[in-house]
């Protein structure tokens, strides 16, 4: 099982388009340590004009000793070298005489401290009292002198040697300015800010109330960090707890990241629980720590727990990639990067690099929450165009019974002098049907003998140049063409040009699925030309139905071997089940039928490479209905009929969470049998938005399916089916 989960997982990222996903969130991942490390170094300058340098130190045993042996050199050249497990070090320094008062500042790592100045205690933060304080600044006011004056520091070491010492102009020194408290301030401002308008914005628009989160989880970074920098900038709070207080939002930030891209898939409330039962632990294994140790152990905790929300919610984004879901790459690549950052802050916390601890989750949560409002903003204007569009699906929706009749109208013309007058009426039908105020439509019919057109229906249309028609079809490569306010049919017969028709004065535009709603005409009246004009004889019903689903099939950049390969499959798996030849025929003829629904879908929607929006999906899921209508027109013959039940319950899913929620054997048994078939072709098919999987994969899919998307029992079959098949004992395939 775990060969098997590691087999998948490599496929997935070499084979599956996530190795390049990957890079690009390496490559994000470089461009934001650069931007970090570039933001520290401007930090560190506004400082390094004051920093108080050249220091003589050396560990002692015993907290608040003067050592007895040879001091070392500490500056810039000279780092504090590390001295075993000695807790306690000693620093002094001789200054030179000075007519200005100063502060003398001191960042540590929380470690208590005691400053002396000609042997007198003149600054004690717990020194003699704490294992280690809540504060890293300490600040004393130095008096003017004409002598020199030994100035002494001694540290306990709680955690690491950090020895930063600054002299100041003189002021007070309980607060000083840092950069990286200030930039948290502006921080927490602007999201306030942001929050306001934006849910301003939703309070009018509705739609916003995203964006106003992510203003909401601004102002919170903002906030952490000024938190976490207020122990660098004030000795005022200085209780050891201060520590935990102050470090545990800055922790949790990418915890609630994490909970925000999250937000993005469905069926998440499980990660959502995991992520929020593990900020918990985090927090009170931080809260209720209470000496060095402790506190090393609860922020490891920490790393590791928020570690492995990342990689669990990278997992759930790559799982995502799989469906045609909008902005999967995006949140996967975000998903991906917040995992790298927190193992590199992970790195900078436990070797005790909190500046660029705190910088790295900053700047990478900014750069996460501009993705975040950007997949926002871009959904918001979706929504609005999604908005139209649903109610545009409904108003064509109703269109599709039109286009059943209009197909139906067409089949029982069998009159080849009142094909074209047949056509044009029930064509013009579908117009007002669609758009009432089209009602002064323009139109003219031409039949082509030789080289010359003979116009047949004419409707106030003078001169039309129905050569250039045929020019311009030629040079798109296109028999159904649309330009503004017309649109223009072009029929043919054995490959040459049999007839034009042309239609203008369209009004209300041409939206998707008008222009769809008139290629599924065109789809229609081109089957039944051929049935009339090609060789004189009427062919049965059944057999037109075929041609106008393999048309169909091509139409939307597919194989008519998807068909053949679902028909002989799906016969050969009904007669595995148990059911009688005769019927595993019907069945079998039938499932060519099963996408005829595609016929009624925008092409721009079916066509389209990449995700498909919520309303995108919800349309193309509407073709199991739109087949429904055309094909129960027809109930009276018992193939159509068969074909309309396949139609329309062809995607429902056996755990009942399919488009009509029919639930196991409640979902006809000839569903059944092509969603199976049907499915494993479409894997191992190429598709204008993935790659061909392989068999292997596909077989392994419809085995993790079972019971979930598919009859256990089909489904086995199938599978023993395709197994004989691989293996040669048996074989079926497109002829």
């Amino acid at each position: 099982m775990k060969k098997i989960r590691l087999k998948k997982l490599n496929d997935k990222v070499t084979k599956g388009g996530v190795l390049p996903l990957l890079g690009v969130s390496l490559i994000i991942l470089l461009l934001t340590v650069a931007v970090y490390f570039v933001a520290h170094y401007v930090a560190n300058s506004y400082t390094d004009e004051n920093r108080f340098s050249n220091w003589n130190y050396l560990y002692t045993e015993k907290a608040g000793s003067v050592p007895d042996g040879e001091l070392r050199i500490y500056n810039a050249q000279n780092p504090i070298v590390s001295d075993g497990n000695k807790s306690n070090i000693y620093f002094t320094k001789t200054l030179e005489p000075s007519d200005k008062a100063s502060n003398f500042v001191l960042i540590t790592d929380f470690a208590p401290v005691k400053i002396r100045l000609n042997g007198k205690e003149i600054y004690n933060n717990q020194f003699d009292t704490a294992e280690y304080v809540g504060n890293c600044y300490n600040a004393v006011t130095l008096e003017p002198s004409t002598q020199e004056r030994q100035l002494e520091v001694m540290l306990k070491l709680p955690f690491s040697v950090r020895f930063e010492t600054y002299l100041n102009p003189p002021g007070d020194p309980t607060f000083t300015y840092m950069p990286g408290f200030t930039i948290g301030l502006i921080l927490m401002g602007l999201g306030l800010l942001a929050a306001i308008v934006f849910g301003i914005l939703s309070a009018v628009k509705k739609r916003l109330f995203r964006s106003v989160i992510v203003s909401g989880l601004l102002c919170y970074v903002g906030l952490a960090l000024a938190l976490y920098m207020l122990p660098e900038v004030t000795y005022t709070f200085n209780t050891p707890k201060w520590l935990s207080i102050t470090a545990l939002p800055v922790h949790l930030t990418f915890m609630a990241v994490l909970l925000c891209l999250n937000g993005l898939f469905k069926e998440s409330r499980k990660t959502v629980i995991a992520i929020l039962v593990a900020s918990v632990i985090s927090a009170i294994a931080l809260l209720v720590a209470f000496n060095p140790l402790t506190v090393k152990i609860a922020i490891l905790l920490m790393c590791l727990l928020t570690t492995a929300a990342a990689v669990f919610v990278s997992h759930t984004a790559m799982v995502q990639l799989d469906r045609r879901i909008q902005y999967a790459a995006p949140i996967f690549v975000m998903c991906v990067f917040c995992t790298m950052i927190m193992v590199l802050a992970a790195i900078f916390m436990i070797t005790r690099q909190r500046i660029l601890y705190i910088y790295n989750v900053t700047i990478s949560s900014i750069v996460i929450m501009c993705v975040l409002e950007y997949i926002y903003i871009r959904h918001f204007r979706q929504e609005k165009q999604n908005s139209d569009v649903r109610l545009q699906s409904t108003k064509y929706s109703k269109s599709v019974e039109g286009i059943s009749q209009f197909i139906r109208h067409m089949l029982d013309c069998r009159d080849k002098s009142r094909f074209y007058d047949t056509a044009v009426r029930e064509i013009l039908d579908l117009i007002v049907k669609y758009h009432p105020d089209n009602t002064d439509i323009r139109y003219c019919v031409a039949v082509k003998n030789g080289d010359a057109y003979t116009e047949v229906v004419n409707n106030g249309i003078e001169g039309c140049r129905y050569d250039l028609i045929e020019q311009n079809g030629r040079k798109n490569d296109k028999e159904c063409l649309f330009a503004g306010t017309y649109f223009e049919y072009i029929l043919k017969n054995n490959d040459q040009v049999g007839a034009v028709f042309h239609f203008e004065n369209i009004k209300d535009g041409m939206d998707v699925f008008f222009i769809s709603m008139i290629e599924a005409a065109y789809c229609g009246l081109v089957t039944t030309y051929e049935d009339i004009f090609t060789d004189g004889t009427h062919r049965d019903i059944n057999v037109i139905f075929a041609e106008l689903a393999e048309n169909t099939e091509i139409d939307n950049g597919c194989s008519v071997d998807h068909l053949i390969n679902i028909r002989n499959n799906s016969r050969e798996l009904c007669l595995r089940i148990g059911i009688e030849e005769e019927r595993a025929e019907r069945i079998s003829i039938a499932s060519e039928l099963h996408d005829l629904g595609k016929i009624a879908v925008p092409k721009d929607i079916i066509h389209k490479e990449g995700r498909l929006s919520e309303e995108e999906r919800v349309i193309i899921n509407s073709h199991t209905e739109f087949g429904y209508t055309i094909l129960s027109a027809y109930d009276d013959d018992p193939m159509l009929a068969t074909a309309a039940v396949i139609a329309r319950y062809h995607h429902e899913r056996y755990d009942g969470t399919g488009n009509n929620g029919l639930k196991g054997e409640e979902i006809p048994v000839e569903a059944r049998v092509v969603t199976v078939c049907d499915v494993y072709d479409a894997l191992i098919s190429e598709r204008t938005y993935k790659k061909p999987w392989s068999k292997e994969d596909a077989m392994r899919y419809l085995k993790d399916n079972e019971g979930k998307i598919f009859d256990p029992a089909i489904c086995e079959q199938f599978l023993a089916f395709i197994g004989e098949e691989e293996n040669g004992t048996k074989a079926v395939t497109a002829q």
